[in-house]
C-alpha cells in the first residue's frame, strides 16, 4: 500500500506536496555538501603532496565504504525508520563536515591529510543511508501516479546539487576563504538538511517489537532474498548496474578519446562531458512527463538499447574522425538514453517490492551497483591500452544492447 498523506492528492501535484518539497530540499542541501567536501579535500591533496597516486585515493576511499554501507543501509532504515535514519544521516553530515575544518584548518599536513580520507569514507558511509531512506521514504508520500516524476525531480536536484558543490561553491569558497570554510559550509547545509528532516512525521520501521524481529544477519538477506525470487526485480537492479557501470567506464575513458582520437586537449574533455549531462536532464524531464505511455520495463529496455547505439556510434564517428557535432550529438544521445534507464528502474525499485522490504531492496542494489564500480577503476584503462579505446567503447554498447534485448524478451514473456 502507499501512504498518500491529507493534501496530496494526485491532482494537486508534486508542488503542493509538503513532505516531498520539505524531503527534496533536504536532499538537494546534503548533496551539495557531499560534492564540496569531496572536491576541497582532492585539492587539498594536489596542493600538499602533488602526487596523482594520493589524489586518486581520495576517490578510493569513498568506494568500500559505500559499498560498506550499502549493506547494510536497508536493514537500518527497515528497522528504526526512514526518517529517524535521515536525521541520524545528516546529523552525521555535521559533524563530518566539522571534522573537515577542524583538520583542514587546524591540524598538519600528515593528520590533516588523515582528515581528509576519514572525511571521505564516513561520507560515503552516511550518504548510503541517507540514500535509502530518502528513496524508501518516496512511495509513502508520494501517490502512485506520481513516482516516476518525483523520481526524475530528485535526480535532476542531485545533479543541480553537484553542480553546485563542484562549479559554484566549492571554488568561490576556496579562492575567498581557504579551504576550511568549504567545511563550515558544510556544517551549515548539513543543519539545515537536518532542520528539514526533523519537521518530517517519524515512522518506526517495519520489523514489528523487538523480540518480534528476525536476527540482523536475516534481515542484510532480505533483500538479495526478494530480488532473487521476483524476475522483474532481477532483471531491473542487473540493467541498473549494468547501465550506471557503463557509465564509469565512459567516464574513465574521455580524456583518453578527446586527446587520442579528437585531437582535443585534456582540458576539454569536460566540455565534451556536458552534453551528455543536457540529455540527461532533458531525457529525466521528458520520462517524468510522459512516462505512463509505456511500461517502465520498455522504457528501461529501450534506454538500454538507446545507450548502447550511442556508445557504438560514438565510438565508429571517432575512429572515422566524424564531425565534432555528430560526436557531440551522440554523447546526448547517450545521457537522453541513460535517463530512460535509471528513473523507471527506480521506480520499479521502490514500488515492487513490500514496504517493508522496500529499503532492504534498494540498499541491495546499491550495494550491487557499488561493487561494479571497482571495475571500471581495475579494468576499464587496462583493457584500453591494451586493444585500443575504441574497441572497448564499442564493446560496451554492445553489452548495453544486450542487457536492453534482455528486458525485451523477459517484457514479450
Amino acid at each position: 500500500m502507499h501512504g498518500t498523506p491529507p493534501g496530496t492528492a494526485t491532482q494537486t501535484g508534486l508542488r503542493k506536496n509538503r513532505r516531498f518539497l520539505t524531503l527534496w530540499a533536504a536532499q538537494f542541501s546534503a548533496i551539495a555538501v557531499v560534492y564540496s567536501l569531496s572536491l576541497a579535500g582532492a585539492v587539498l591533496v594536489e596542493e600538499q603532496t602533488q602526487s596523482s597516486a594520493q589524489t586518486g585515493l581520495v576517490i578510493l576511499s569513498s568506494i568500500l565504504p559505500a559499498f560498506v554501507g550499502s549493506l547494510f543501509a536497508g536493514t537500518v532504515v527497515d528497522r528504526w525508520g526512514r526518517v529517524p535514519s535521515l536525521i541520524v544521516a545528516h546529523l552525521g553530515r555535521a559533524l563530518v563536515a566539522l571534522a573537515f575544518w577542524v583538520g583542514t584548518r587546524w591540524l598538519p599536513t600528515g593528520p590533516a591529510l588523515a582528515t581528509i580520507y576519514l572525511v571521505n569514507a564516513s561520507g560515503a558511509l552516511l550518504a548510503q543511508l541517507a540514500m535509502t531512506g530518502e528513496l524508501s521514504s518516496l512511495p509513502e508520500w508520494v501517490p502512485p501516479t506520481q513516482l516516476t516524476r518525483a523520481n526524475a525531480l530528485f535526480q535532476l536536484s542531485m545533479l543541480a546539487a553537484e553542480g553546485l558543490g563542484i562549479v559554484a561553491l566549492t571554488p568561490f569558497l576556496i579562492k575567498v576563504a581557504g579551504i576550511p570554510a568549504v567545511g563550515l559550509a558544510g556544517v551549515a547545509l548539513s543543519t539545515l538538511a537536518l532542520a528539514l528532516v526533523l519537521t518530517l512525521p517519524r515512522d518506526r520501521g517495519r520489523s514489528g517489537p523487538e523480540q518480534g524481529r528476525p536476527p540482523m544477519w536475516r534481515d542484510l538477506q532480505g533483500g538479495w532474498r526478494a530480488i532473487a525470487r521476483d524476475r522483474l526485480l532481477s532483471l531491473v537492479a542487473i540493467q541498473a548496474t549494468v547501465a550506471a557501470t557503463l557509465l564509469l567506464v565512459l567516464l574513465s575513458l574521455v580524456p583518453g578519446l578527446v586527446s587520442r582520437h579528437l585531437g582535443l586537449g585534456v582540458e576539454d574533455a569536460p566540455f565534451l562531458i556536458l552534453p551528455g549531462g543536457l540529455g540527461f536532464v532533458l531525457g529525466a524531464a521528458l520520462v517524468g512527463r510522459v512516462e505512463v505511455r509505456l511500461s517502465r520495463p520498455i522504457w528501461i529496455s529501450l534506454g538500454l538499447t538507446g545507450l548502447g547505439l550511442a556508445i557504438v556510434l560514438l565510438s565508429l564517428l571517432s575512429a572515422a574522425g566524424g564531425l565534432l557535432w555528430a560526436i557531440i550529438a551522440a554523447i546526448f544521445g547517450a545521457g537522453l538514453a541513460l535517463a530512460f534507464v535509471i528513473i523507471p528502474a527506480r521506480t520499479i525499485l521502490q514500488e515492487r517490492p513490500p514496504a517493508e522490504l522496500r529499503g532492504r531492496v534498494i540498499s541491495a542494489q546499491l550495494a550491487l551497483a557499488n561493487a561494479a564500480a571497482i571495475v571500471p577503476l581495475l579494468l576499464g584503462g587496462t583493457l584500453a591500452d591494451q586493444f585500443g579505446i575504441l574497441p572497448v567503447m564499442a564493446g560496451l554498447g554492445l553489452i548495453a544492447i544486450a542487457a536492453g534485448a534482455a528486458g525485451w524478451a523477459v517484457v514479450r514473456r
